[in-house]
């Protein structure tokens, strides 16, 4: 094969590439969601991690006593979790049909370490079956017509808590406890329809030891 030809493929090749991985990422929320076509909706959602009424993007996995009495007074600690926001919009605004209401079945959590903490334990992925209702804006729709559905998730529950501080305790990752994660949500559902969905979030946190006393 002459330079020529050479160069010719290899820019074929790279458009076709970019071709493919371009498809996987339309759709609602983060690349990896599917379904607007088939739900007559888009969805924009955010996830913002809180713990104790407060929002917090700092998962502590060590309980500390605040007080040592007696009787001692323990620090609060429960499941980390995030507030999700589904802001649901028609993809057209001129449509007559009436959408229909989105049922999330179940979601996944999957987490990623930072770059800054490659050497952190893994944290195993988290299946949650939770029918979440999700009600669409009301047909016909003027533009920039949406309809907002708010739901309390688990962030990171306390079995994964005490995994990665017995992770941290044995030796076989980094002795700094504190760590920096990615969480990515991955929502599957259907509308009232039959019309399946998926849609992805992410959020970012930090865990380790943190001082929830008073």
């Amino acid at each position: 094969m002459n330079r020529k030809s050479l160069v010719l493929f290899m820019c074929c090749s790279l458009f076709l590439s970019m071709l493919v991985f371009g498809c996987g990422s339309s759709g609602p929320g983060q690349p990896g969601s599917t379904g607007s076509e088939d739900t007559g909706v888009t969805a924009e959602i955010t996830a913002v991690p809180f713990y104790n009424g407060a929002a917090t993007y700092s998962v502590d996995v060590v309980q500390q006593v605040c007080e040592a009495g007696p009787p001692p007074v323990f620090e609060f600690f429960a499941d980390h979790l995030a507030t999700v926001t589904f802001t649901v919009s028609p993809i057209n605004n001129r449509s007559t049909f009436q959408l229909g209401t989105l049922f999330v079945d179940y979601y996944t959590i999957d987490y990623r370490r930072s770059n800054d903490s490659i050497g952190a334990p893994p944290i195993e992925s988290d299946t949650v079956f939770n029918t979440i209702a999700i009600a669409p804006p009301t047909t016909p729709a003027s533009a920039g017509a949406t309809a907002v559905t708010t739901a309390t998730l688990i962030l990171v529950d306390l079995t994964r808590k005490f995994k990665y501080l017995s992770d941290i305790q044995s030796g076989q990752y980094t002795t700094n406890i504190l760590n920096n994660y990615t969480a990515t949500y991955t929502f599957v559902g259907h509308n009232e329809f039959g019309k399946s969905f998926t849609w992805q979030t992410q959020t970012n946190f930090q865990i380790g030891s943190f001082n929830y006393c008073g």
